[in-house]
């Protein structure tokens, strides 16, 4: 299917899973249920196994966030002399080429909140529009949600809005980064799989901010249960793909899938887990 003719389709108000499995109502019915029990018994059996790495993520994690619990953000033009002391991660603004040094320097926390929580609660969107709480190994500095417009005020993100995105995000932590190079971040969703407001496979969960911004046609990712793995992640150099080609493979994914799709899907991402790694 062409990528015109695909989002032509998705301005369709039929919810895509309902076109996808329009000849039987009752195969579609024996696939969500054979869907939810393997993702049920296969998230709890992972998560059983895998919790003494997830401890021991979440202790180094809280150790490391102990050092340096508040930051402040300063962006300047690359060799300014007015830079403060930090931690410098140099990008290049996308726009128009200019290099940029993003300092994160330590800042005094407020009183009482030297501690901070290494297990990240995100408030997402899933299916039908509902909201829910999904969890995640906190991989960047405690108080990134607030830095974000700071760097898509200085031309850095990289994606196509309403998503953002940056290959040198620098906020991400030292130890945050092993953790996403690992996908080990990714785990506590594990939790949410068993909950049920997640699935191990469909379109992963947008921020509520972002769908504000959703055309009518993208709204439309909403369909069905967000997932721990989609089609657009396990695609080869998947962050050089527009939204629109992100929201493409989601619909693709929607309207054909099955239980074979996701086995495929499930093998691929842990392939490229282990092997690929053109999507970081």
């Amino acid at each position: 299917m062409s990528r015109q003719n695909t989002l032509e389709t998705a301005q369709s108000p039929v919810l895509q899973e309902e076109a996808s499995y329009a000849k039987s109502g009752f195969r579609y019915g024996c696939y969500r249920l054979v869907k939810r029990v393997f993702d049920t018994v296969s998230a709890f059996i992972v998560l059983v196994v895998l919790t003494p790495l997830i401890l021991l993520c979440l202790l180094v994690k809280f150790a490391e966030d102990a050092v340096h619990p508040r930051y402040a953000l300063i962006i300047v033009p690359a060799g300014s002399d007015k830079k403060p002391k930090g931690r410098v991660t140099r990008v290049t603004r996308a726009s128009d080429g200019a290099v940029l040094d993003c300092i994160l320097t330590p800042v005094k926390p407020p009183r009482g909140k030297r501690l901070t929580n290494p297990v990240y609660l995100s408030t997402r969107v899933g299916r039908g529009g509902k909201e829910f709480r999904m969890l995640k190994i906190r991989s960047m500095i405690p108080g990134a949600e607030e830095m974000k417009d700071q760097l898509i005020a200085a031309g850095l993100n990289e994606a196509d809005p309403p998503a953002f995105k940056m290959k040198d995000d620098p906020r991400i932590t030292p130890v945050g980064k092993i953790l996403r190079k690992l996908s080990i971040d990714e785990l506590l969703q594990l939790i949410n799989i068993v909950g049920g407001s997640m699935s191990v496979v469909g379109p992963r969960p947008p921020i509520p901010c972002e769908v504000a911004d959703y055309t009518p046609q993208q709204r439309h990712r909403l369909d069905v249960k967000s997932g721990l793995l989609c089609l657009w992640q396990v695609q080869k150099n998947r962050n050089a793909l527009s939204f629109d080609e992100w929201c493409r493979l989601d619909f693709e994914y929607i309207w054909n899938q099955s239980i074979l799709l996701d086995l495929r899907i499930i093998f691929r991402g842990a392939w490229m887990v282990l092997f690929d790694r053109s999507g970081e």
